[in-house]
């Protein structure tokens, strides 16, 4: 379609990787473009880069049709702005929009896409082409994310989490790029720092909440908030909540109504008034004026998502949340996902691996209990706890094995060190400092608690399972263990591309894609299979510099040292 089209999609992958990584999102994005040709005479109607795989024009040939019949379909054709140059407008962006939607659906209906999120956006003539940028995701882990129900409210656009809001601005921006010369010549696609595509998205997920809660004026309200945050009061931190809706929502009671309303703006009075709140009283806005103090009722249903908060803990740090729900978390200006859901599903799986005869629902109530803490806390479940508590009894208080109640449990993690309980949940050791040298797998970006647990796992020692709960409150269940697959997977995948690798003649769309399937499974993989993969991937290689201008050059794989037999199902 154009010579920097290579370079541009992995600059936008590259960019949109970033961000999202550094808000706490691992969920493998990649990102294609499509052109949809709307002038001249070219072989392919439809072009797409990557043009190796593992997409090819031919899953597309419907999405013209179909954009046509969506827009056909849809109500907001029928608008008519008294402007002829704003309605003629209207009719492009929404035809433009629904070819985005007919091409979006055309990818979660390919065969092995369902486990696949799709973003489109775009639409931009270069030369004959009208090219669009796609970024997916993993479905699984962005279902995972803190999210809202809500898509579109009076027909605006409102973002479901923090994640969607930078995955919104990235393909934003890759659209303007696209209307640059040569767009792709810049190795910087996008113009922008990871950190402006994160502090965008969140402005614009703070205007979700303002709009959802019937406030238009959501501009620059998280700056707004960051400075309320940062601002001390007679030498104290705020502390509080804000509760945005409209002061006619039925679910909100006013204990305190100001007669003349404080501009949301005028953080200096807003700050004042903030240390007014308490556990049952919370500042009300909504979204442009503050017009009183109180709380919200019972009566409040959650799913018509009109009713926001945002909680401040400490200097610098606050929290927008729905119905209980923390949305996104901002800490001294950065934000990011929040980081304290209890992931049960691997809590459990851990047990099942490491520890014999466990009483699952016993641990999942100490580790929820444990969670209750004040300045972050540590639950450590080991298969011989009795001998870890005598071993450590210089550094920690043994007790007499005993089920305590959750209320006990959270009341112990006032004291530093870690609970100790063995798979029964009983508790054998209280304040338990763990040992352990350095061994390369720490990281000095996090805390005392993280690392000593890391040093304490290294060591040759029982089983055992460490729940690590920050003060700022992230979790961290360690080990960190890759999951278990099925033995039978790995062989198919190491199979099918050796054979599509090694056809005569050379498929390399189908070679690619069976690679990239390979990647996913790279660290199950055996010595013995990753020397065949190497030698046929070469086969690849050799193609690519022998027929392309441009190819990635990647590493032969190698068998990981952490790989044994317990990752097999």
């Amino acid at each position: 379609m154009w010579s920097y089209q290579h370079m541009f999609r992995l600059s936008v992958e590259l960019e949109a990787k970033s961000a999202l990584e550094a808000v706490g999102f691992f969920g493998n994005p990649k990102v294609l473009l499509v052109g949809i040709q709307v002038a001249g005479q070219h072989e392919f109607e439809i072009c797409i880069e990557p043009e190796d795989g593992p997409y090819a024009p031919i899953d597309f040939r419907h999405v013209k049709t179909r954009g046509w019949d969506l827009y056909e379909a849809h109500p907001d054709r029928h608008v008519i702005h008294s402007v002829a140059r704003m309605h003629e407008q209207h009719q492009q962006q929404l035809q433009n929009a629904m070819r985005s939607k007919a091409l979006k659906e055309a990818f979660e209906g390919l065969p092995g896409e369902a486990h696949r999120v799709f973003f489109v956006r775009g639409g931009v003539r270069l030369g004959d082409y009208e090219v669009r940028t796609v970024l997916s995701v993993d479905r699984d882990e962005l279902a995972r994310v803190p999210q809202i129900e809500t898509e579109v409210r009076d027909r605006v656009h409102v973002h479901k989490s923090l994640v969607h809001a930078i995955i919104d601005e990235v393909l934003r921006l890759s659209t303007k790029a696209l209307y640059l010369p040569d767009p792709g010549q810049s190795l910087r696609v996008l113009d922008a720092h990871a950190d402006q595509v994160i502090r965008s998205a969140t402005e614009a997920m703070v205007g979700t909440a303002a709009y959802c809660a019937g406030s238009f004026h959501g501009s620059d309200s998280h700056l707004l908030i960051n400075n309320l945050a940062a601002l001390p009061y007679e030498g104290r931190w705020g502390a509080g909540k804000i509760v945005i809706a409209q002061s006619e929502h039925p679910a909100i009671h006013q204990s305190i109504n100001l007669i003349e309303s404080v501009k949301f703006r005028n953080t200096l009075a807003a700050r004042k008034l903030l240390e007014a709140c308490g556990p049952d009283l919370s500042l009300l806005t909504d979204g442009e004026k503050i017009y009183g103090l109180g709380s919200t009722t019972s009566a409040y249903d959650p799913s018509s998502e009109s009713i926001f908060t945002i909680d401040f803990h400490q200097r610098g740090a606050w929290e927008l949340s729905h119905a209980g729900q923390p949305l996104l978390t901002v800490r001294d200006g950065i934000p990011h996902l929040p980081s304290r859901v209890f992931n049960e599903d691997y809590f459990k799986d851990l047990i099942e691996r490491l520890l014999s005869n466990a009483d699952q629902s016993a641990l999942i109530e100490a580790a929820m209990a444990v969670a209750n803490h004040q300045h972050g806390a540590m639950l450590v479940v080991s298969e011989d706890a009795a001998a870890e508590a005598a071993r450590l009894s210089p550094q920690s208080w043994a007790i007499e094995p005993t089920h305590l109640s959750p209320d006990v449990l959270s009341q112990l993690t006032n004291m530093d060190g870690a609970v100790l309980v063995d798979p029964q949940g009983r508790c054998h050791a209280i304040g338990v400092i763990l040992d352990g040298i350095a061994c390369g797998r720490e990281d000095p970006a996090r805390g005392s608690r993280f690392n000593n647990a890391i040093r304490y796992l290294e060591k040759e020692r029982p089983p055992a399972i460490v729940v690590v709960y920050s003060s700022d409150g992230g979790i961290d269940i360690l080990p960190k263990l890759m999951p278990r697959i099925r033995r039978q997977l790995v062989h198919e995948r190491v199979s099918h591309f050796l054979s599509v690798a090694e056809a005569d003649p050379l498929d390399i769309k189908s070679a690619s894609q069976a690679y990239n399937k390979i990647k996913e499974v790279s660290f199950y993989l055996s010595d013995k299979q990753c020397d065949a993969v190497n030698k046929a991937h070469a086969r690849l290689d050799k193609w690519r510099r022998a027929n392309t201008s441009v190819w990635i050059i990647e590493n032969d794989l190698k068998p990981h040292p952490d790989m044994d037999e317990s990752y097999w199902l």
